[in-house]
C-alpha cells in the first residue's frame, strides 16, 4: 500500500485570507453538510499556531456515516506561508465486525501537498493508541528559577580535531547570551550572529524594542520571514530560504558568515519527535560550527532559549530532525 488518494473538496484545501473571516490568534470552525440531508457532516478548523497571524494549520473531521462520530480526520499545514497546504496527515477509522468500535486506524502522509497520501499504514486499534499518543518525556526541571539545562556537552577544542571543523565555535561562544523570557529566541540569534562576525557588543533588549516598534517581533515570536530583519538593521547582508542542508551551512560558516536556523525546539531539548502532527518550527538558534571529527557530526549551536545553550554539540541526525519542521528555513547573514 503506497498510494491513498483523497478529495480536496471534502477533506481540505487552502487557506487564502479572503476566504476566512475571522482573527487568526482565535481558531475558526467551519461546519458543511457535503451530502446535503440537512446535518453537518464536515468540520474544518483553521489555526495560527506560529502567531504570525495568517492561518496555518487546518483541521478536517468528517461522518462518513451519519452516526454523529468521527470517522476520519486530517490535519493539513501550510509550511512556507503562501496560503496552500503542501503537507497532509490523514486517519481513517474502521469497524470491521459493526460493533460501532473502532478496530483499526488507515494512516497516510503527503508530504508534498498534491493530496496524494505516499505512504500509509494500517494501525490495530492498540498500535495506533502507541503512535498517536506517545508517552510525553518528562520536560528537565528547572535551575532554581534560571532556565532548564538541555543537557548537551559545550564544544571543547581539546578533545576534537580542530582541522575537521567548520566555524567559528570557540570565539563565537563568548558572543552566547540566555534569553529568560520566552519569545525573543529569533532576535537573540540575530544578535549573537552579528556580534560573532564584528565582535561589536550589542543590547539584545534594544533590538527586541526595534523589532516591536518596526512589527518584526509581536511579544511572543518572529515569524520565519522577519529572522533577519535585526540582521540587516544592524547593517549586515544576509540570504534566506528553505531548503537548507548541512552542506548549506558548511559553506555559509566556510565564507565567514554566520547562520540562524529555524527549529522545533522541543526536538533539541526534549528529544520529541514527530506523531501524529508535524511538529512546529517555533525557536531560532545560531550554528557557529560543525565538527566531523566523530562517527557522526556535530553541529555546534549557541542556543538562548537554554542556560547551557553555548556551543553545545547536537548530532547532526537530531538536528536535522527539528530543523525539518520548518522545512530547513535558514538565514545567512554576512558584515
Amino acid at each position: 500500500m503506497t498510494s491513498w488518494n483523497f478529495d480536496p473538496d471534502t477533506f481540505g484545501h487552502g487557506m487564502d485570507a479572503d476566504e476566512l473571516a475571522g482573527t487568526p490568534a482565535t481558531p475558526q470552525m467551519e461546519e458543511l453538510d457535503l451530502n446535503g440531508d440537512g446535518v453537518t457532516d464536515t468540520v474544518h478548523v483553521y489555526q495560527d499556531t506560529d502567531g504570525n497571524g495568517t492561518y496555518d494549520t487546518v483541521t478536517t473531521a468528517v461522518d462518513f456515516d451519519g452516526d454523529g462520530q468521527v470517522d476520519f480526520t486530517a490535519v493539513g499545514v501550510d509550511t512556507d506561508g503562501d496560503g496552500i497546504v503542501d503537507y497532509n496527515e490523514a486517519a481513517m477509522g474502521i469497524d470491521w465486525n459493526g460493533d460501532g468500535q473502532v478496530d483499526a486506524v488507515l494512516y497516510g502522509q503527503d508530504a508534498d501537498g498534491d493530496m496524494v497520501m505516499e505512504t500509509s499504514h494500517l494501525y490495530t486499534a492498540d498500535e495506533w493508541a502507541d503512535f498517536a499518543v506517545p508517552e510525553v518525556p518528562e520536560t528537565p526541571a528547572p535551575d532554581e528559577g534560571d532556565g532548564f539545562s538541555a543537557g548537551y556537552e559545550q564544544f571543547d577544542a581539546n578533545d576534537t580535531n580542530m582541522d575537521q571543523v567548520v566555524g567559528s565555535p570557540v570565539s563565537d561562544e563568548q558572543y552566547w547570551e540566555y534569553q529568560g523570557e520566552s519569545g525573543p529566541c529569533a532576535i537573540y540569534a540575530q544578535v549573537m550572529a552579528y556580534e560573532g562576525m564584528t565582535g561589536q557588543d550589542i543590547d539584545p533588549q534594544e533590538m527586541i524594542n526595534v523589532a516591536y516598534e518596526n512589527g518584526w517581533y509581536s511579544g511572543s515570536g518572529t515569524t520565519m520571514d522577519d529572522m533577519d530583519k535585526i540582521l540587516n538593521y544592524l547593517g549586515a547582508d544576509t540570504e534566506k530560504g528553505y531548503g537548507g542542508d548541512l552542506q548549506d551551512l558548511e559553506d555559509c560558516l566556510s565564507d565567514g558568515g554566520r547562520a540562524v536556523v529555524a527549529i522545533d525546539g522541543n526536538e533539541v531539548w526534549y528529544g520529541n519527535t514527530d506523531t501524529y502532527a508535524p511538529n512546529d518550527p517555533n525557536h531560532a538558534v545560531e550554528v557557529i560550527g560543525i565538527d566531523y571529527s566523530g562517527e557522526e557530526p556535530m553541529v555546534i549551536i549557541n542556543d538562548s532559549g537554554t542556560v547551557d545553550g553555548h556551543a553545545i554539540m547536537v548530532p547532526a541526525s537530531q538536528f536535522m530532525d527539528a530543523w525539518e519542521d520548518s522545512n530547513f528555513y535558514y538565514v545567512e547573514a554576512y558584515a
